[in-house]
């Protein structure tokens, strides 16, 4: 994810290359940064790292978080923004505050960020929490995820449910295509035309979503009628249990 952030950053020309520094460095980074055509700043140094950066992403595994903020923390300042990718209900901001404190130190400004694997092409849901971070340091924050898709500022207790919905609700998502162009092929369709038919039904119906400001129910009720086809099928998912599917995977990534 500290990947896709930094090439999404880069590719809405926000930054440049030579403005991103990345730690810890995998071999895949590397290599796509250089096929980008982007040459970053690579270091196997987390300390030196942060050291002038104005916001500093935390982008690693939860088991990795009380390690990685130990050794940077005497590098931190208050003028420098810590942020948080870190998708676990224990990576709240008093677990942060604990990890970062030292003696005589007032805490630096805080974030919890998570976004989607989209957002390294620029479509990414991104849920933004803050604590102690002054107004226009947020919008700036803000801002540069916006360019990267669309952005929502909430509180701290939303973030478990967000992470569900969205941060994994994209495999979710990718479940429902990957399901529905398997019922393709069973109706007898070529799997890659059948595949390229379900994408092109779900840009569409993202596009009048979106272009109608409409609810789903509302374009659902609009191609369904008494007794036919469209209402048949729906009825068949229902009885499968399809909302009720969708439902509890969301209460058991929360």
């Amino acid at each position: 994810m500290g990947g896709s952030i930094a090439l999404g950053a880069i590719a809405a020309k926000l930054v440049t290359d030579t403005q991103v520094a990345v730690s810890w460095p995998s071999p895949w980074l590397v290599e796509r940064f250089a096929g980008l055509g982007y040459k970053g700043n690579f270091a196997d140094d987390n300390r030196a790292t942060v050291q002038g950066a104005d916001l500093i992403v935390v982008a690693v595994k939860p088991w990795m978080l009380e390690q990685v903020l130990g050794e940077i923390r005497d590098q931190v300042t208050q003028r420098q923004i810590v942020a948080s990718v870190v998708a676990s209900a224990g990576a709240t901001f008093d677990r942060i505050e604990g990890l970062l404190r030292l003696d005589g130190r007032k805490m630096p400004p805080l974030m919890r960020i998570i976004p989607n694997t989209a957002i390294a092409l620029g479509e990414s849901a991104t849920f933004i929490s803050a604590r102690g971070v002054p107004e226009a340091r947020l919008r700036e924050v803000v801002g540069l995820f916006d360019s990267m898709g669309r952005t929502f500022l909430i509180e701290e207790a939303q973030m478990t449910a967000v992470t569900a919905l969205s941060s994994c609700g994209i495999a979710y998502a990718f479940k429902y295509i990957d399901a529905a162009a398997k019922g393709g092929v069973e109706l007898g369709l070529d799997p890659a035309q059948s595949l390229d038919m379900v994408l092109q039904t779900v840009r569409g119906a993202l596009a009048m979503l979106t272009a109608n400001h409409s609810r789903p129910q509302t374009e659902i009720d609009k191609v369904t009628t008494p007794g036919g086809i469209t209402l048949k099928g729906l009825e068949a998912m229902e009885k499968n249990g399809f909302t009720h599917a969708v439902i509890e995977g969301l209460k058991a990534s929360k």
